[in-house]
């Protein structure tokens, strides 16, 4: 059944946590990180907030709930007409009057139909948001072993630089880094951990929307 109505009308320099530490050895190892703290917790509700409103998929389906899913349901076609009316004064004869035509068309079939498929959009558009939500999760966590083990690379670097710096102090000589096993090992690490934490940053930045500089500073605080 259809209801017819008409109505006449008228880049990014990445830090290096290996180069902020002293290399003889004086300033104190950063602290490592046990658990998932209150702090860690916040940053990724930011995260998740903004992933959310980034996100094409989460706003596809939202929009799917809004006035898009009734567009089929009404219809409005505007069409102009004219009227003449004929006259008996013998100095006009007939007069001619435009106007427009509104065909407002109505389906309540398709309404009822709508209404039902709502809660299956819903489910979706909530379905959307915990993908975004714990993809979010994993890519901050690897962030933060990423980091963690960087961290660790640049204390037993600093402690291995430092009692090397201490031998020559000791023995004066020329010193062979490549046939030094521990040091190979170490700088390998060094390289392995910071390059594994740019590639965890670059995951997060990329699974939220954002660039990597406001990335850092949600992060950091900022």
């Amino acid at each position: 059944m259809i209801i017819l109505v008409t109505i006449t009308l008228v880049g990014i320099p990445f830090p290096v946590i290996a180069s902020k530490e002293d290399l003889n050895g004086s300033n104190e190892p950063e602290p490592l990180q046990t658990e998932i703290t209150q702090k860690d917790l916040n940053i990724i509700e930011q995260l998740v907030l903004i992933a959310q409103r980034n996100s094409a998929q989460v706003q596809e389906t939202k929009a799917e709930m809004g006035l898009s899913a009734f567009s089929d349901i009404v219809s409005v076609e505007l069409s102009p007409s004219q009227t003449t009316t004929n006259l008996t004064l013998p100095e006009v004869s007939s007069v001619s009057e435009d106007s427009f035509s509104l065909t407002v068309t109505f389906d309540p079939i398709k309404l009822v139909s709508t209404i039902k498929k709502l809660p299956v959009i819903q489910a979706r558009w909530n379905e959307a948001k915990l993908q975004k939500r714990v993809a979010i999760v994993k890519n901050y966590v690897a962030y933060l072993q990423a980091r963690q083990a960087s961290k660790i690379a640049a204390y037993r670097m600093q402690k291995l630089s430092a009692n090397r710096l201490n031998s020559q102090t000791t023995s004066p000589g020329s010193v062979d880094d490549l046939a030094n096993a521990d040091y190979v090992t170490a700088v390998t690490q060094m390289l392995s951990t910071s390059t594994n934490e740019r590639v965890a940053l670059e995951e997060l930045a990329a699974s939220v929307g954002l660039s990597l500089q406001k990335t850092l500073a949600i992060i950091n605080g900022q």
